[in-house]
Formats: C-alpha cells, structure tokens, sequence
C-alpha cells in the first residue's frame, strides 16, 4: 500500500511526504531522483540499490536512505523483495540529517530494527484517522512522528559502504535517458537502437542483462508509472487524454497494460484512497 500526504499551503521545517507498508517493491531508474528524502526500510527479501556507479545489497532488517534529486536505481534481488517507506521533505531536514550523521544517500545498518516499524504504525493510525475525518488536518501530527523517528533512528544507525563497483553502461544509462524524455511518443526499437549505435538484437541483450528486464517492459513501466502520477494529481483528465500523454495508441489496451502492471483498472486506481504517486 501506498499514500500520499496532502500537505498544507504552507510548509512546514519538516513534513511527510509518501508513506509505504509492505510494498512488493518493483524495478525503479529515477535519472533525476525525487524531490523529497526517502527512507526504506527491508521487511524481507533483498534487492540492490545503485548510486554514482556503485552498488549496494539491502538485505532484511536494513535501511536506505535517498537524498532529494539524487540519480538512482533499485531493483529485487529475489523475488519477495518487500519494503516499507516514508518520504518527507522540508527546509530543517538535512540539518536534521546531518546532526545525525547521516550525511549521504545509502544503506545503513539498524541495531533496533524495530524503530522504524513502531513509526510507521503510528503513522498508518494517524493516517487512518485523517481518512476518517475529513476536515482535520494531521500534518503537524505527521511532521512529530517524523521527527520522533529520525531523533530514535540516531543511536542505532551506522552507514554500511557499498562493496562492489556496479560496472555501468554509458549506452543504457544513454537509452534510459532518451525514454524518459520520449515515453509519450511511439517509440521504436530502431530507433533506439540508433539512439545508442547498436544494432536490434545486442540493444535487447545487453538492456536486459544490465537492468534484469526487457527493453519493451521497462518502457511499459515508465508509461504506467507517469498515468499512475496523472490519474491522481488531476482528477478531471480524461482517461483517454492520460493514455495517449503516456504513450498508449488506444485506452483499451492502456486499460489492459495498466492492469496487468498495477492489478487494478485505472479507474479503481484513480478512485482509491490507498493508492499515491511513486
């Protein structure tokens, strides 16, 4: 499940932003980061997050913490890789962070891996009242239990280095760019293959064995995540608008795509409550 906070007009030292629990979390290349700080945390399985070039295994019980339009990748390492997650943002928090020590983007070792859960309930509660009564507003409430965390978060956190040096391909990281910025049009494999000077069939091969995925399916994702974003922040875009913004020649088949990748309708999806931006 995900949610995504409604904030006030008027923002405070510290808000939260995005809140996860238990998110069979799949494949993510941001090229340009987000806008707010995140801070996962391993239920089970594991997956590998990559920063500057270099890889990092988060395995259970561990934590990752992402800096504001930091370019990254994380993906499943097995199967059940399962996270929770908060994001948050404000003026006061990166001096919070840095009195904490926690001065950069990466993996970190819980000694009281408890911490972060015990949070998080409290916030899904708060979460969960706010939902009840719309006319109270819980941001100050959120922005208490976030700080709370981050203040018990200080004595039982160390930064675990990352080990192995991930070797990156100038040509793919060249291709994720050129979708990012041309997922609404109809994109070919020719040409993207001209795009990074390859031929068809070496593209395909060295896509998949650098981003553990087909070429076509993380361009089907890029496309399902940007209608998950529009059908949220403007509720009166017409599903077929969204679907040719994103890249769908026919809503019909957006609808079956969107589906088959989220497990819901677009307009279920647009209709839930428990359902944010990624």
């Amino acid at each position: 499940m995900m949610f995504h906070i409604q904030n006030p007009n008027r923002p405070l030292p510290l808000q939260l932003e995005l809140i996860g629990v238990d998110h069979h979390q799949e494949p993510i290349v941001r090229p340009g980061g987000m806008p707010f700080f995140q801070w996962f945390y391993c239920v089970k399985g594991q997956g590998e997050f990559i920063v500057n070039g270099q890889r990092s295994i988060i395995s259970q019980g561990q934590g990752l913490l992402i800096y504001p339009e930091i370019p990254h990748v994380y993906q499943a390492v097995s199967d059940d890789w399962t996270v929770h997650f908060i994001g948050f943002g404000g003026s006061a928090c990166r001096e919070i962070l840095h009195a904490l020590q926690m001065y950069e983007t990466g993996v970190y070792h819980l000694s009281i891996p408890e911490i972060f859960e015990r949070h998080l309930r409290t916030i899904c509660l708060i979460h969960d009242r706010s939902i009840s009564d719309h006319t109270k507003n819980d941001s100050l409430e959120f922005s208490r239990e976030c700080y709370g965390f981050l203040l018990d978060l200080c004595p039982s956190v160390s930064r675990i280095y990352p080990s192995a040096q991930k070797n990156t391909n100038e040509r793919i990281t060249s291709v994720i760019s050129y979708i990012e910025e041309h997922y609404a049009e109809d994109l070919s494999l020719d040409e993207l293959a001209a795009h990074a000077g390859l031929s068809r069939e070496y593209l395909c091969a060295l896509f998949k064995q650098t981003m553990q995925q087909t070429l076509s399916h993380f361009i089907l994702g890029i496309r399902v995540s940007r209608a998950r974003a529009l059908l949220l922040t403007h509720p009166d875009m017409k599903i077929l608008d969204i679907a040719h913004t994103c890249g769908f020649q026919s809503p019909s088949y957006f609808g079956k795509m969107f589906k088959r990748e989220t497990g819901v309708t677009p307009e279920t999806f647009r209709k839930s409550p428990s359902h944010s931006v990624q």
